[in-house]
């Protein structure tokens, strides 16, 4: 026990050193977001001739603070995969005595926590902007995004293992990254073909739920449970694969 915990203190004060040496990126991030979000809002106040209504303004906040956390999300695995893979030192990790599978389970848990954080605070920026102020069961949002997340989790792991045999990804990740936005916007809810979508059932559940829609029923909170999981056995697998084939031919240590 005392190992696996000393491996989750080193991988915490990793994070915590590379937030503050490179405190710059970490708050252009948010610059960078908060531009994004302006230019959204205005433009949408602009077509609408100032006159936007309620609703469609809680739907804008709450699907863009969707995405900005489906994206941190998706990025945890996939791009800390590739970062390792272009410095040179995801041939180390393989020689931790817990596997490298422990250390990208503390990593998730580490990152799921920074993006929560990061989705709060854009979450007050953007009601602040715009003087909307929605109510939102916290403790819930956590359930329902425990649930969901594990399916982005998966897809990060199935293409963040490409980079260790193509090395250089990026190009796809980040079709795939604004492919998220459709994940959050869809609507999941009863049960269709925008349900499997990973991240779209529980997407669609936390904006039904903050925009006052009726309690759903117990057999759905089960079918976004087996969804992710599904989502993270397939991206498991493919991890797998890949991995044994860049052990195969000896590329963990190249760039």
């Amino acid at each position: 026990m005392k190992r696996y915990f000393n491996l989750f203190a080193a991988e915490t004060m990793k994070n915590i050193a590379e937030m503050r040496r490179y405190l710059f990126d970490t708050l252009s991030a948010v610059v960078i977001f908060y531009i994004i979000f302006l230019a959204m809002f205005f433009g949408l106040k602009g077509l609408a001739k100032g006159q936007i209504s309620a609703e469609t303004l809680d739907h804008m906040i709450i699907g863009y603070i969707l995405w900005t956390f489906a994206m941190t999300s998706f990025q945890s695995t996939s791009y800390k995969i590739y970062e390792e893979s272009q410095r040179g030192t995801l041939e180390q990790l393989y020689l931790c005595s817990l596997g490298m599978e422990w250390t990208l389970i503390f990593r998730l848990i580490l990152d799921f926590v920074f993006s929560f954080f990061f989705s709060a605070v854009m979450l007050f920026i953007t009601m602040l902007t715009t003087g909307r102020w929605l109510s939102i069961d916290i403790p819930y949002v956590f359930f329902i995004l425990l649930l969901s997340l594990p399916a982005l989790w998966g897809i990060g792991l199935a293409f963040g293992s490409l980079s260790m045999v193509f090395k250089k990804t990026t190009a796809f990740m980040q079709v795939i990254t604004f492919g998220l936005i459709g994940a959050v916007s869809l609507n999941g809810y009863p049960v269709n073909v925008m349900t499997f979508i990973p991240f779209t059932a529980g997407a669609t559940t936390i904006r039904r739920s903050i925009t006052g829609a009726p309690a759903f029923p117990a057999s759905w909170y089960l079918t976004i449970a087996l969804i992710s999981l599904v989502y993270l056995i397939a991206g498991i697998v493919i991890f797998k694969v890949f991995e044994r084939e860049a052990r195969k031919k000896n590329l963990l240590n190249q760039y």
